[in-house]
């Protein structure tokens, strides 16, 4: 499931499209908008206006009509609602682009026990990780929380297209990790990306022994998994 089509959710769906993903859920309640298209590569001018999810969906069926898209036109802030959506699915890919929704997604994650994959992008600097399910440690172990100010948005900053896709792409690569059970996820550790010098940072994401999360005081809720049959086997 992916919550968020911008940017990062059209690189993240085009990656795991072409890499074989049968079954791909799109969460997202926003239009269309020209001055996104720079960085958000599913979409045409023709597209301004239309719902996200309807026209990423359209895009994904040409890249590979066996692919089973399931086009959601809401935003999904609040962590039981996103625990009930992605009861269905494997994994949880948040390209969100609002704190309320990442740290939602994040304390779904730990208190339902399903994988997520955060990304996200602002200017010149990227950053991603991977939650267990479970967490330990989790995002809240690191930041705590959305901020108690206002940071600089997308929307205020900018953000440069590239450095979306790279970030975007290595989400997916994370998801594919967990679909397939191989290689090293970035769990315990936070990625961070600067564009301009080209410097890859992995900062540690140490449990913290007071986090309101992963500290125990909120009791993990057991789910039952979803059946893993979204990928295909490729040559």
């Amino acid at each position: 499931m992916l919550l968020g089509v911008g940017g990062l959710g059209c690189a993240v769906a085009l990656a795991l499209v072409t890499a074989g993903v049968r079954r791909l859920g799109l969460v997202d309640d926003d239009q269309v908008a020209l001055s996104n298209l720079h960085r958000q590569i599913l979409f045409r001018t023709t597209d301004t206006g239309r719902d996200k999810v309807a026209q990423a969906s359209l895009r994904i069926r040409e890249a590979d009509p066996t692919c089973q898209v399931e086009p959601m036109v809401r935003r999904l802030a609040e962590c039981d609602e996103i625990a009930a959506v992605a009861a269905d699915y494997a994994v949880v890919i948040d390209g969100s682009d609002n704190f309320a929704t990442r740290f939602a997604a994040n304390d779904a994650a730990v208190r339902y026990r399903f994988p997520l994959v955060h990304g996200a992008a602002t200017g010149s600097r990227g950053q991603l990780c991977s939650i267990a399910p479970g967490g330990k440690p989790c995002l809240r172990c690191l930041f705590g929380g959305p901020p108690a100010q206002a940071v600089a948005t997308c929307r205020q900053e900018g953000v440069f297209g590239p450095l979306v896709g790279e970030v975007g792409w290595l989400m997916a690569m994370e998801a594919i990790k967990w679909l397939h059970g191989i290689g090293q996820p970035l769990i315990g550790q936070l990625l961070t990306i600067d564009a301009w010098s080209a410097r890859r940072r992995l900062v540690p994401l140490i449990i913290h022994p007071h986090c309101t999360i992963c500290s125990g005081q909120t009791p993990a809720i057991e789910r039952e998994k979803p059946i893993n049959d979204c990928l295909r086997v490729s040559s």
